[in-house]
């Protein structure tokens, strides 16, 4: 069973009432946030790490249905011209906006001609909903 740290948020526009919650692997988080912010105007909100776990060996079967949400990853395993090789490119999306996510996902990598350039692979898993120790215990 694979398994990746992933910073779960949400992201809005600032001034907005509801935001999209997004998964982030924790190593890049912090440029992700800054870039969110910086370039694309958006705020991140309630940020919190946990573990993502494929579903190889059924970990859901270890938890009740409040301590995970679904969370499908997505690679796309893409060629670039530039580099004469294939670069893979991860996310991860809420299994239930996957499918429309995705779509936005590749369409990143399409060619000139509108072609997608890239071979897909998807694994589902869980998002660890993480309870917060007491203090002292």
């Amino acid at each position: 069973m694979s398994s990746q740290k992933l910073v779960r948020c949400e992201l809005r526009r600032k001034g907005a009432a509801k935001g999209q919650v997004r998964f982030v692997p924790l190593e890049i988080f912090g440029l992700w946030e800054h870039l969110m912010a910086s370039k694309h105007g958006f705020e991140v909100i309630t940020p919190k790490a946990s573990l993502w776990l494929d579903m190889e060996d059924s970990p859901d079967a270890a938890y009740s249905q409040n301590q995970f949400e679904r969370v499908t990853e997505v690679t796309a395993f893409v060629y670039s011209d530039r580099d004469e090789m294939f670069t893979r490119a991860r996310r991860y999306f809420p299994s239930h906006e996957a499918a429309q996510l995705k779509q936005i996902f590749l369409s990143h990598y399409q060619s000139p001609n509108g072609r997608i350039q890239t071979q897909v692979h998807e694994r589902e898993g869980i998002w660890i909903q993480r309870e917060l120790a007491p203090v002292g215990a």
